[in-house]
């Protein structure tokens, strides 16, 4: 991936994130083609940005158990 690609999908979560959304790796393929938001959040995180996460379980389509990661960012 090139550089700029990667700078602007950054760029995009912490905007998402700033404005008070909560982001999945699902919604991030699916809804705007972001491949790897954990390496994304990775990076803000070490840029000092404070980025909260959690597990979250459900079910799948067949209705078996899963689970993901939804981050957003911490309030102090």
């Amino acid at each position: 991936m090139e550089t700029a690609t990667k700078n602007s999908q950054r760029a995009w979560v912490l905007r998402q994130l700033e404005m008070g959304g909560r982001l999945s790796s699902r919604n991030a393929v699916l809804n705007y083609g972001i491949q790897d938001l954990p390496k994304r959040i990775s990076e803000l995180r070490r840029e000092g940005v404070k980025v909260e996460s959690a597990r979250v379980e459900g079910r799948n389509r067949q209705g078996g158990r899963t689970h993901w990661n939804e981050y957003w960012l911490a309030h102090e």
